[in-house]
């Protein structure tokens, strides 16, 4: 059965529009299913039946809007049945009502004859069902609609004309249709009403929306396509229309889509003498700031051509005027990066080092220059230890900061560490020093790759470090969605790195590294450090997470004695493996009782067992197995063999399901129960040195 078939007769569509001045694209794609969702919300909460499939959000740079299909006219009735006073204080010894009984038939709305009396185990009480009629759809939209406004994710919301309120920006018409009709109304200082807008250029309006199905027909007549999804597929297929060898980035898609209502796609040139500027610097001036789409060089592997598309927002009768305008606005732009890239490179990239001793980091902890020496002199004991290249890492660490100083990256921020792999290569700089400047921010952001090469891993190892514990020794630890140092996004960095790359540096080393170096400055507590690895092993906790692994089971992980995060991996992938076998549902169980059993002894006792105390033959088997698993188990051990050893430990089932069935633990000899404690600690231990299996029990 379809939705329509199950709609109430009075059901129609619902649409809400509220047409603005140009909305921040960046904000546009939260902003539209903030209002989509929070208007459903509103509706759910209300009883008012509609098809929640087949509802969609709508937005372009001059609108917000909703289309709802099949919601209900009005509420439904209810009844709602009153259980009022017991008939024992409802009417006095004369059988007339008293004053609780009048209260209760005024509350209801009924006379006293009217109530109806009910009999219940604790005895008989006045009762009343009484019918609520349904609100109409009406009367209840507009609050629907504020509270949706107040929800919206608006971080600066505007002020316009003298009104009181405020919006994303002010608001020059509003739609709410159910069905043909409107429903009257105002919000934002319009009031509702059936007529849209179409585009500025080609078609603006108004234009009479017969109802609210129509909306979407409506505005593609008027050059204006509402749905985001079809308008960003038109931006695509026109880009690679144009040309094939367009380099299409997702988030500058995203962002054009949310520029423009009828996107037509224009082809361009700039003068080939600006692809002396470095590749990076070419399409930071293009996508970044001008929103144009770069078109890569088919006959040079990454790089660009001198051709680019640009979105127009409209058809113009003159489109070589419009291909003009957007070169015309391009070429001072990459006149610009080409002026300051020869500005740069009048002096070699070490030049810069000495004035990062003007560019304060963070008052307590000192100078980015500051920064750049503790982050060489870490790199250089990161490689030493991992026995890789010493004075690559220590020299790419060095050199790491200089290009913020540059005018290129003053000018494009977001090419700091490309920059500076550019202008160290053609200062004379080793391949592996520029690659590890390259690479030393990454990654940057969620889904970036870690740094390829060994020293850029080194050195954005040693910078993440530093600014961890050097911003928690200066008291300035990340506090709710307070993060000014981007402390979150450095450990998870860290974690990424470690991990990714399999380095076995102990994670307790990196910090006490960055520790030592930043002793000269700011005092860091032992316990501080602690903190940190706290901060960074809960970052670690979020990152297994997402690569599906459960919370017990990485908690498992975590309370083993792991010390390097390869160490760690390698655990919690062994027990991932171990609990999908028969035996290991039973063991987890076994160790949870265990550690119960341990935890709740009062008496101390050693880890010595006296094999000749044992009386019963459960007691002996099971303590011969541990002996002879200690032995295989130990060279499994050493080489972190974690899943050989777990395969190993589950010949316990059988001895420990065995043990439980016949012995008493806790027994009242203190002789006896003492050393069966220490064969169950001992048992326990064996698992501990691969994890806590307690916690999966």
């Amino acid at each position: 059965m379809s939705a329509s078939e199950t709609m109430p007769r009075d059901a129609a569509d619902l649409l809400v529009e509220l047409g603005c001045e140009e909305l921040p694209p960046k904000s546009l794609d939260a902003l539209r299913e903030a209002f989509l969702a929070a208007i459903a919300s509103g509706l759910e909460k209300q009883g008012l039946t509609f098809d929640a499939a087949g509802s969609q959000g709508f937005s372009t740079p001059r609108r917000l809007a909703a289309l709802f299909p099949g919601v209900a006219n009005r509420q439904p009735d209810q009844s709602q049945d009153r259980r009022g006073p017991a008939l024992t204080a409802a009417f006095d010894a004369k059988g007339k009502p008293t004053a609780a009984a009048l209260g209760f038939a005024r509350s209801v709305g009924l006379e006293v004859a009217e109530l109806q009396r009910v009999e219940t185990e604790k005895g008989g009480w006045l009762f009343a069902r009484v019918e609520q009629p349904g609100q109409a759809l009406d009367d209840l939209i507009f609050p629907i609609l504020e509270q949706a406004l107040r929800q919206l994710p608006v971080p600066r919301p505007m002020r316009w004309h003298d009104h009181e309120f405020s919006f994303v920006r002010p608001v020059h018409w509003l739609v709410v249709m159910h069905g043909n009709r409107v429903i009257e109304g105002s919000l934002l200082g319009q009031s509702a009403g059936h007529r849209t807008r179409g585009h500025r250029v080609h078609s603006p309006g108004p234009h009479e929306l017969p109802t609210a199905a129509s909306y979407v027909e409506v505005l593609q007549k008027a050059y204006v396509i509402a749905d985001p999804a079809r308008r960003r597929e038109r931006i695509r297929e026109g880009l690679l229309a144009t040309d094939p060898q367009v380099l299409i980035d997702p988030g500058l898609l995203d962002e054009v889509n949310n520029l423009v209502e009828w996107p037509v796609p224009v082809a361009c040139r700039f003068e080939e003498a600006f692809l002396q500027v470095p590749h990076v610097a070419l399409v930071a001036s293009m996508q970044d700031h001008q929103k144009f789409f770069p078109v890569r060089d088919a006959r040079q592997s990454g790089r660009v051509s001198n051709r680019f598309v640009a979105i127009a927002n409209l058809e113009s009768q003159d489109f070589n005027a419009v291909r003009e305008g957007y070169e015309r606005v391009i070429r001072p732009r990459l006149a610009d990066a080409r002026f300051f890239l020869e500005q740069d490179q009048k002096q070699p990239l070490e030049a810069y080092m000495p004035t990062l001793d003007r560019v304060v980091f963070q008052q307590k902890i000192g100078t980015i220059g500051d920064k750049s020496r503790r982050m060489a002199a870490v790199s250089k004991t990161l490689a030493e230890i991992l026995r890789l290249d010493q004075e690559a890492a220590s020299r790419a660490a060095q050199l790491a900061k200089c290009d913020l100083l540059t005018q290129m990256v003053g000018e494009f921020p977001e090419l700091q560490g490309l920059m500076g792999q550019h202008y160290a290569a053609t200062s004379g700089e080793s391949d592996a020093v520029a690659a590890a400047i390259g690479e030393h921010y990454a990654p940057a952001f969620a889904g970036d790759a870690v740094p390829a090469s060994d020293a850029g891993r080194i050195v954005s190892i040693a910078d993440r470090a530093d600014t961890l514990v050097g911003i928690f020794a200066a008291g300035m630890r990340p506090t709710g969605n307070k993060d000014p140092f981007a402390l979150r996004r450095a450990a998870l960095g860290l974690v990424r790195i470690l991990l990714e790359a399999g380095l076995d540096v102990p994670l307790n080393r990196v910090l006490a590294l960055a520790a030592n170096e930043l002793s000269a400055r700011v005092e860091v507590d032992p316990s501080l450090l602690g903190d940190v690895r706290e901060f960074i092993v809960e970052r670690l906790r979020h990152y297994y997470r997402e690569q599906g692994y459960g919370a017990e089971l990485i908690s498992a992980a975590l309370s083993s004695d792991w010390d390097t995060l390869a160490d760690l991996d390698r655990r919690l992938r062994a027990i991932d493996g171990f609990m999908g076998q028969e035996a290991a549902a039973s063991l987890a169980a076994a160790n949870k009782r265990i550690g119960n059993i341990l935890k709740k002894a009062e008496e101390e006792f050693s880890k010595k067992i006296n094999a000749d105390r044992f009386e019963l033959g459960e007691e002996t088997a099971l303590f011969d197995e541990i002996t002879r698993l200690e032995e295989e188990v130990e060279p499994l051990m050493a080489r972190r063999d974690y899943a050989a050893s777990l395969l190993a430990l589950s010949r316990l089932k059988g001895p420990v399901d065995a043990f439980f069935d016949a012995v008493m633990v806790m027994a009242e000899d203190p002789a006896l129960r003492v050393n069966r404690l220490a064969l169950l600690a001992r048992l326990k231990a064996l698992f501990d040195r691969i994890a806590d299996l307690s916690v999966l029990g």
